[in-house]
């Protein structure tokens, strides 16, 4: 099935067009994980391409070492970025938006042709539990804070997701990936590593 275009932002949204998204298993969370700063976008927009670099960015940092090889439990990184926002035009905050949304769309389905349907995650929740101070699975904890939900994958033992955003209007449009050593809630994710690049 053709992959529909996810809307990256957390207002009341039409469903995503990605095919029926399995109901992923609810976090069982222990304590929040400490974590760097916010990841940044990398400068100016990327060079024409589109979501093949996305994909390229996305599988360098899923080979780059996790628990057990050397390196943290998970990484956080921008696959694709807008350039800045903050004094843009609106017509031209409305085009970063929209190809915002085509690259998460075309990089769902890219990815979905190596490992299947995405299971989908809201962010809602978790963003309202982290903001209250309560504990939030990793890498959810980061992710919340950078996009309303993510598409997410199993390869092998790894947990690979997507998302797109952000949650305030104004900043650069970005669509983000995470890889982890394991599912969210998944036993404990003691600690991670957010990058600004791939």
């Amino acid at each position: 099935m053709t992959p529909q275009q996810p809307e990256p932002q957390h207002s009341k949204q039409p469903t995503p067009t990605i095919p029926p998204p399995r109901t992923p298993t609810a976090p069982t969370a222990s304590a929040t994980p400490t974590a760097s700063a916010v990841p940044t976008a990398p400068h100016g927009p990327e060079p024409p391409g589109g979501p093949p670099t996305a994909l390229a960015r996305l599988d360098a940092l899923a080979a780059r070492p996790l628990a057990g090889e050397g390196g943290p439990c998970f990484h956080v990184a921008p696959l694709w970025a807008s350039g800045p926002l903050w004094d843009a035009d609106p017509a031209d905050a409305a085009s970063a938006r929209e190809e915002c949304t085509e690259q998460l769309a075309a990089l769902v389905a890219v990815v979905s042709l190596r490992w299947g349907e995405p299971v989908v995650h809201d962010l809602t929740e978790a963003l309202e539990h982290s903001a209250q101070g309560l504990p939030v699975p990793a890498p959810l904890d980061v992710l919340c804070t950078l996009v309303p939900r993510v598409y997410a994958w199993r390869d092998g033992g790894r947990w690979i997701a997507v998302g797109a955003g952000p949650l305030e209007p104004g900043q650069p449009r970005q669509v983000v990936g995470a890889v982890a050593a394991r599912p969210p809630g998944e036993g404990e994710i003691p600690g991670g590593d957010e990058v600004s690049a791939p």
